[in-house]
């Protein structure tokens, strides 16, 4: 990682550095011309040679671990299923202990990045800071995702210390827009302050960069030119783009505010071509990540919820095992979660590809279906099964409202 220079303006006065800037000499640009991923956020900027080298090892490189359900915000396409929340019945929360152990355990199998995409604000946990010092006296990365409404320059300064990433809810230049998305008024100017306190601390002077822009494309909120401009934005102003459709999960569980899949690949074109014919960045796209992206969690990670319960990732959320039935190197080398990780990710989303193909299930059938299918062709694994019993298969559903009684009407 390198240090670039601060941008040629306050990238908040307009959209654009300076017109006639030749961006295709912006340092991060000029890098990205050998390495793409050095335009992805640090801790992300994981390349196909690196998870080649992982698995063929056997190695973890990332760990995604929810901290609190605590949000002050009321996201209409907020993608956490019931059992992302506090408060699930016959659920008990992990401790700052247990967390700081998980986190140990993934060091121990090679992880570097410990990212925490919830499942509310995580700056709200009250371990938040102790988990934070812990994975950098580990000297491994924290990735942050956050609504920047707890932010202040105190705390800008502290997680930069501490070496981590930032990525900031930003789905709007528009402050008006942000607050009827997020149902809280006052949010967008909150989200603007701390976009400028962290560009002013310097998370986007390093290569890769150290901090990215989290916006969900839904069709009510959003036009093609807007995208258009807040991704030049980034790209000028060397922010990581996490411009993306919404995962249908949870309140987003409904496809009237899901692009269709001919818009996702209408969107993900729009920036492809701003990359090749303005930044002279050549890519093929992978939907639904846009500005040339490729999620490949799947392939050299984990995510552990609220709970304890593990799944192959955040979105995809097939259910792998539990870590107070099982260690966390225990259910990597089980056979099922070597069969998940077997094929290539390179940016497919399941979860959304499901939707788009009509395929309409149950929120505890999308944990097991893949499960299910492979254990006709094999046998039963050990790991899974006690996970199952851990989340109540069978007992409970989960719906949008909470987690209830199986054939109680959801």
């Amino acid at each position: 990682m390198v240090d670039t220079p601060a941008p040629a303006a306050s990238p908040l006065e307009h959209l654009r550095i300076e017109p006639d800037l030749d961006r295709r000499s912006l340092p991060h640009i000029r890098a990205a011309g050998k390495r793409l991923e050095d335009l992805w956020a640090k801790g992300t900027d994981h390349c196909p040679s690196l998870i080649g080298a992982a698995a063929a090892s056997g190695r973890m490189i990332h760990l995604d671990l929810d901290l609190t359900g605590e949000c002050a915000l009321k996201c209409f396409y907020c993608d956490r299923t019931p059992d992302r929340y506090n408060g699930v019945p016959n659920r008990q929360e992990l401790t700052t202990e247990e967390r700081k152990d998980i986190i140990r355990q993934a060091r121990a199998l090679g992880a570097t990045t410990v990212e925490f995409p919830g499942a509310g604000e995580p700056m709200l946990d009250p371990g938040f800071w102790e988990i934070v010092e812990f994975i950098h006296d580990l000297g491994m990365t924290s990735i942050v995702f956050t609504s920047g409404y707890h932010l202040d320059e105190a705390a800008a300064d502290r997680l930069y210390d501490l070496g981590a990433t930032i990525f900031l809810k930003y789905n709007n230049i528009d402050t008006i827009v942000q607050d009827r998305m997020v149902g809280l008024r006052g949010y967008g100017e909150k989200a603007h302050e701390a976009m400028r306190i962290l560009l002013a601390r310097g998370f986007n002077r390093t290569i890769p960069t150290r901090l990215a822009i989290d916006v969900v494309v839904t069709p009510k909120y959003h036009d093609l030119d807007g995208v258009a401009d807040l991704f030049r934005w980034c790209r000028d102003n060397n922010v990581h783009s996490y411009i993306v459709t919404l995962i249908p999960e949870g309140m987003a569980d409904h496809k009237s505010i899901l692009l269709e899949r001919n818009r996702a690949d209408e969107l993900i074109e729009l920036m492809r071509t701003i990359d090749e014919t303005e930044y002279g960045i050549v890519y093929e796209p992978s939907r639904p990540m846009g500005g040339g992206y490729r999620c490949r969690q799947v392939n050299c990670g984990l995510f552990v919820n609220l709970f304890g319960e593990v799944y192959d990732c955040n979105g995809l959320s097939r259910l792998i095992g539990h870590v107070r039935t099982d260690s966390l190197e225990a259910i990597w080398n089980s056979a099922y979660a070597r069969h998940v990780r077997q094929p290539d990710q390179d940016g497919f989303c399941l979860v959304r590809e499901r939707q788009w193909e009509g395929r309409d299930l149950s929120a505890m059938d999308r944990k097991l279906e893949d499960y299910h299918r492979w254990q006709a062709a094999n046998a039963p694994d050990d790991i899974v099964e006690r996970a199952k019993e851990m989340v109540g298969v069978g007992r409970i559903e989960l719906a949008r409202t909470g987690a209830v009684p199986v054939g109680a009407d959801t």
